[in-house]
């Protein structure tokens, strides 16, 4: 296509330059008939230099035609390999290799802009791909290990090496139990992720929503020997699902009680221009880099021999997981931080509803 654009451009500019030629030639013509010439030998001049000049005219327009050409073909391959690549990169991910990662032109323009996006867009299918595959691992041990537990008791009992009491019971009740949190927990995090979650959104206080936590909790935190405190100004509103918030806080406190106890857990909320934040806050060792980084992942654990909580309740793994996806699916977000005071910190945070604006808490001891 480049060549033909070429081609035809020669060919309207020599004919538009003959046409020019020839009428200059007549006109020459015209005003030296004067001349000693007769006709028939003006007539022989003319033909000449017209003929000389259309050779000469054809063999520029075969010349520029063939440059097109070659030209053309240069900058077309310049084109089409990185689309080639492109091409056979997109065989080989549709294959399965989610490693291709395609050389990336060195001119900064449209094609070099498309194979970026192609590694980045591979890139992350790697990472999904492993976080897949890491994902069902996870899920095949939480689920291998109380089916093994409840094996090995039932067998026992079959064999009559178990006695079948009330303590044996006990102990298949609780796996049973832990079977059901983690498959309730997988279905709320599959729900709250992909946006199925039916949610009740209504203005409520966190100021209360806080300290009704804190009073669901006060047995429990007493037996692991946590005290918990509030520091929340009312009134503090904010749009959320009250069941689904009240989840959320559960896991972080849940959480604050598993790795902080004993010791002193903060709650605290307060308002600003960017809207309603609560604050879980614990006083134990803190988040390590890496765990703090990897945090909300599924069936992440900072300690993996931590598995059950002081009180011997077991953990999916799937606790801050499921809070963050819960305040999300409410329009919220939550982060953790380590407290420069010392322990883990997290932080919920909901849009602006009032532009009430408190001084948040301190959580000074």
């Amino acid at each position: 296509m480049f060549a033909l654009v070429a081609l035809l451009a020669v060919m309207l500019t020599t004919v538009l330059t003959l046409g020019t030629t020839f009428r200059v030639l007549a006109q020459v013509g015209t005003a030296i008939t004067g001349t000693t010439w007769d006709a028939a030998t003006w007539q022989q001049v003319v033909g000449g230099a017209g003929r000389s000049i259309v050779r000469s005219a054809v063999q520029a327009a075969l010349l520029s035609a063939l440059l097109a050409t070659v030209i053309a073909g240069l900058v077309t391959r310049q084109l089409t390999r990185p689309l080639a690549r492109l091409a056979e990169g997109v065989g080989r991910l549709q294959a399965g290799d989610r490693s291709v990662q395609l050389p990336v032109p060195p001119r900064r323009d449209e094609l070099r802009d498309l194979t970026l996006t192609f590694n980045d867009l591979t890139a992350s299918l790697a990472r999904q791909e492993a976080w897949r595959r890491g994902l069902v691992a996870d899920i095949a041990h939480d689920l291998r290990t109380p089916l093994a537990v409840m094996r090995s008791e039932i067998e026992a009992m079959q064999d009559g090496v178990q006695p079948v009491n009330a303590a044996a019971l006990a102990r298949l009740h609780g796996e049973v139990l832990l079977l059901a949190r983690l498959v309730t927990d997988l279905r709320t995090l599959s729900l709250a992720e992909s946006g199925a979650l039916s949610l009740d959104l209504r203005t409520l206080d966190a100021g209360e929503a806080l300290r009704s936590l804190a009073e669901a909790y006060a047995a429990r935190a007493a037996e692991v020997g946590v005290t918990l405190g509030v520091h929340a100004p009312a009134p503090l509103p904010l749009q959320a699902d009250p069941d689904r918030l009240r989840q959320a806080l559960q896991n972080l406190l849940d959480n604050a009680l598993r790795y902080a106890a004993p010791g002193p857990v903060d709650l605290g909320a307060w308002a600003d221009d960017r809207g309603t934040h609560l604050r879980v806050r614990d006083h134990g060792p803190g988040f390590q880099p890496d765990d703090l980084a990897r945090a909300f992942e599924r069936f992440y654990r900072a300690d993996a021999s931590r598995t059950r909580d002081p009180q011997g309740r077991a953990s999916s793994g799937l606790g801050l997981a499921i809070a963050r996806a819960l305040v999300e699916a409410q329009g919220g977000q939550l982060t953790a931080r380590n407290h420069a005071g010392g322990g883990a910190e997290f932080t919920l945070t909901f849009p602006a509803q009032t532009r009430m604006v408190t001084r948040a808490p301190s959580f000074s001891r």
